[in-house]
């Protein structure tokens, strides 16, 4: 008999399985087999993958950062075994009210694994596969003799997916156009962020629209919820030759889910759900660290800080885990610091000149990060903003005479963000 679970990717949703069960086998048979090959209608998704036209200036990254986190044998090869067979579609519902299609179920001979680490292994490649948009969550698995038999299922038929890949391909093939030789990894990462910010609508209704969860929400449909933005990140990521992954956890209202980001070296957090907003906002999580994630953001711990027992709660539901969690503690090429006017004195500085160029360019915003290690950030917005002193609206009258003409006017609008460092004005023009 099957046994149905939900790993816990959609933190939205949560189903409640039996408590965890150990399964043990002994032997070194490490065979792979369908169990039903005539109901398989295999598609060859390599075939679809080759039609994306990748940058010819930066590498593809392959995403094993999952993988690597599983310790096991046995974990490898269910991870292993999932890839191999995510396309073995049958088109058949598991019953008439069902909404899924399952696949060709497999069995995995003679292996030793726990439910927690079949779990674990799932998890793993949702971690570092985000192009599989046609898996859903709930997986099912039954064991016996020496064998195990993994199914999965699908949210559409084979048909389907076929014509979703190539729309979805045909989008990814125009933004990776869009890349121009010699970017930096920063202006690669920020040239997709702002893809997804301005071309992708969070979608608050019709929640149960299963696409809005998976890369072709976001980049086909343009809706999507928290997991397609992060998806459609990691993965576009992959295609430019940056790092990333999905980091679990809660925001102020519900569950959540982001990226962390490697850039030149370091890891940075970066949340585009929370930067699609109006522009005075957009950059507010983009690359920040830790400690900034956290005055927003609450993170699931990992699956190692649980026990065997403690994963699961009193009724069955598997609780909310990361396999991996990044510290970030750099802050270089923080949005608003490495774009940004960083000001380490108030009066003697070249603040007017950078205005002036802002003006030059029609720039909306200007971005002041404040260094916190030369200045006070209190004492910086006081003086440059207090309706008394206003000391501001002096470098705005030294912007216009470098500039020859009155381009700013004084009156701005300004939003500070003291946790970042960042105060952003509001410029206007005559």
């Amino acid at each position: 008999m099957f046994k149905r679970i939900i790993i816990p990717i959609l933190l939205i949703i949560t189903v409640s399985f039996t408590s965890c069960t150990e399964i043990i086998y002994s032997g070194k048979d490490n065979s792979i087999k369908n169990t039903n090959k005539k109901n398989t209608i295999k598609v060859d998704k390599s075939k679809l993958e080759k039609s994306i036209k990748l940058s010819p200036y930066y590498k593809k990254i392959k995403l094993r950062n999952g993988y690597k986190k599983l310790k096991t044998e046995a974990e490898k090869r269910v991870y292993n075994a999932i890839i191999a067979h995510c396309t073995d579609f049958t088109d058949k519902k598991e019953s008439k009210n069902s909404k899924n299609y399952k696949l060709d179920s497999f069995t995995l001979a003679k292996l030793s694994i726990s439910e927690r680490q079949i779990a674990k292994a799932v998890f793993a490649v949702f971690q570092d596969n985000p192009q599989f948009f046609w898996l859903d969550e709930p997986y099912s698995y039954s064991y016996g003799g020496s064998s195990l038999t993994l199914k999965l299922y699908a949210n559409m038929t084979s048909a389907q997916y076929k014509k979703k890949y190539k729309q979805l391909n045909a989008v990814i093939n125009r933004i990776l156009a869009g890349m121009k030789p010699s970017m930096s990894e920063f202006e690669r990462e920020l040239y997709l962020h702002d893809y997804l910010v301005k071309n992708c609508k969070y979608l608050e209704k019709d929640l149960d629209d299963k696409d809005s969860y998976t890369i072709y929400g976001c980049l086909v449909n343009q809706n999507a919820v928290c997991m397609g933005y992060t998806a459609a990140f990691q993965l576009l990521l992959s295609y430019v030759g940056i790092n990333s992954i999905t980091v679990t956890g809660s925001n102020t209202a519900a569950g959540h889910i982001w990226n962390a980001v490697k850039i030149e070296g370091d890891w940075y957090y970066t949340d585009v759900t929370w930067d699609d907003t109006e522009d005075f906002f957009m950059y507010d999580n983009f690359n920040i660290t830790t400690k900034q994630l956290k005055r927003t953001h609450k993170i699931v711990p990992k699956i190692s800080a649980f026990s065997g027992d403690e994963l699961f709660e009193k009724d069955g539901t598997i609780k909310n885990f990361n396999l991996m969690i990044p510290k970030c503690t750099a802050d270089k090429y923080n949005y608003y610091k490495y774009r940004g006017y960083i000001l380490k004195n108030l009066f003697n500085n070249n603040m007017a000149e950078s205005l002036a160029e802002s003006a030059r360019a029609k720039k909306r915003y200007f971005y002041i990060y404040v260094d916190p290690e030369s200045l006070d950030y209190n004492t910086v917005y006081k003086t440059l903003f207090n309706s008394e002193l206003f000391a501001f609206s002096e470098y705005i009258k030294s912007a216009n005479s470098i500039l020859g003409y009155s381009a700013l006017k004084s009156s701005v609008s300004v939003t500070k963000k003291k946790y970042l460092n960042t105060i952003t004005v509001l410029l206007k023009y005559y």
